[in-house]
């Protein structure tokens, strides 16, 4: 069968969708979508509760492993940024030399393509059927449309990001389509400038309908009884439409705009900063970030995952982490970086590998004697507040460096490192003290290769031999049955 973006919609996709293992913790904080049969997509689009099911269905397909669940988090995008090595491992030593031809990253980088058109289309019915409802119809109507809107245009941008040129080095570069229909029709492909465009529209759109999340996202947490409105982190919510328009300005080089939505997020005062002590414990593993996650996406599954590929140690499956990471770590550290015992463990035997388990939940471990922290999420960080703070510190550095050292410092100093400012001597704030940060904090989160894309950057690999940035580094292969199939 020919292979094409829209194979796999079929009558009942947004049904088999909600007929996935949903969202259910321990304290009953998420909505447990249950098995619908073959009920028709327009049947299942009725009711709030059709709505709230697919919308969780649109979740879950995201934790897949060949999207969030492992490629895009911590996989095939981490070892591209060069902090894994995998001894004889066949698919990493084709990563780290970007050999996007070999059949094992093909295989992935097509299924990457496919899963997220799926997805969007699942999100376009949603938004289609919304559209034949009245808003007052639902209660929550404008945050079911606005979820929508934000989550086909996250995966827009995520699409476009990898698989298309870099628009600061190229204003024409070649986009992908941007879908807004559900329909076995193909959608032409649009230039990386109308792409941009489309996503900010629709963004906004979602940020306008969201409004109400100031009022249901709280800090500290306090959820409501309403299934739906709790746990907002999980939810592609307010601030994390604020969070990607910064992202989505930045990464297109507009940094005005870039700061206006980061310091949105940062204002709003829903998120706090951790304290150094909090990064040191080994409670902020294998969960979203307590305080500084903005969205993410809740999986009692991830633990599995993270746990036989980073924690334990065999020869041909588990990723061992770069030989220098502990010099990398240690630049220009002054004062002491809590990341360290945070994100890495030491070697349990002498020779042994340092190991990276700021993914793997210690309370599934039974490593140590603690309790889950309350309200404790697990899952997969997409979206974190030093993010934001790298961005103002980005954005303002050329027009107000004093202004963009004090947000840089903050995210230092809460780390347990000094600030910049406050040495002796100062020292200046840099892109490359930036882009150095960024490294150390995103660690197994999928941002990295993205950051170095978009500054066009040399890539030091694990081995110490510098890869020149380039288009073939950068940019990933468009589907060839995609092209056909675009004809």
């Amino acid at each position: 069968m020919k292979f094409t973006r829209v194979n796999s919609i079929k009558k009942y996709c947004v049904a088999a969708c909600c007929a996935m293992l949903m969202i259910q913790s321990s304290c009953d904080s998420f909505l447990d979508v249950r098995p619908v049969g073959e009920l028709p997509s327009d049947k299942l689009l009725e009711k709030p509760e059709g709505f709230e099911s697919a919308l969780y269905g649109a979740y879950a397909s995201l934790r897949a492993d060949n999207l969030y669940g492992k490629t895009l988090s911590h996989e095939m995008i981490e070892v591209l940024a060069q902090y894994f090595e995998c001894p004889s491992n066949e698919y990493v030593d084709q990563v780290k030399v970007y050999n996007y031809k070999h059949t094992l990253l093909e295989t992935a980088t097509n299924n990457v393509w496919k899963n997220m058109y799926t997805n969007i289309s699942n999100v376009n019915n949603i938004l289609e059927s919304l559209a034949k409802k009245d808003a007052g119809s639902m209660r929550y109507y404008n945050l079911y449309k606005g979820e929508a809107l934000g989550l086909r245009a996250f995966m827009h941008f995520e699409l476009l990001r990898l698989f298309t040129e870099d628009i600061k080095l190229n204003a024409a570069a070649s986009g992908i389509p941007y879908v807004k229909t559900f329909s076995q029709q193909s959608t032409p492909f649009s230039t990386a400038a109308v792409v941009y465009d489309a996503i900010i529209t629709d963004l906004k759109d979602a940020e306008a309908l969201l409004a109400e999340d100031q009022n249901y996202f709280t800090y500290p947490k306090a959820n409501p009884a309403e299934p739906f409105i709790k746990d907002r982190d999980i939810h592609f919510n307010l601030y994390a439409v604020q969070a990607i328009l910064a992202r989505v300005y930045l990464t297109k080089g507009d940094l005005d705009n870039a700061a206006i939505y980061a310091k949105k997020v940062i204002d709003s005062q829903k998120f706090e900063l951790l304290d150094k002590t909090e990064i040191a414990e080994a409670k902020i593993r294998g969960i979203l970030f307590p305080k500084e996650a903005i969205f993410g996406l809740y999986s009692d599954l991830y633990y599995t995952t993270v746990y036989e590929r980073f924690y334990q140690e065999t020869t041909r499956f588990s990723y061992n982490l770069r030989k220098d990471i502990r010099n990398i770590y240690s630049l220009e550290e002054k004062g002491h970086d809590y990341r360290w015992e945070g994100y890495i463990k030491m070697p349990t035997m002498s020779g042994g590998n340092y190991r990276f388990v700021k993914l793997v939940d210690p309370f599934q471990v039974n490593d140590n004697a603690f309790q889950r922290p309350a309200n404790a999420i697990t899952g997969i960080n997409m979206i974190r507040l030093p993010e934001m703070y790298y961005i103002m510190a980005e954005a303002l550095l050329s027009k107000n460096p004093t202004e963009a050292q004090t947000y840089f410092d903050a995210v230092l100093k809460s780390r347990g490192l000094e600030g910049l400012s406050e040495r002796d001597p100062a020292l200046q704030l840099t892109q490359e003290r930036i882009d150095a940060e960024r490294y150390k904090e995103f660690i197994g989160e999928g941002q990295t290769f993205f950051n170095m894309k978009r500054r066009n950057l040399d890539i030091m690999s694990t081995i110490n031999i510098k890869i020149p940035a380039s288009n073939a580094i950068y940019v990933w292969p468009i589907p060839d049955a995609e092209k056909e199939f675009n004809n």
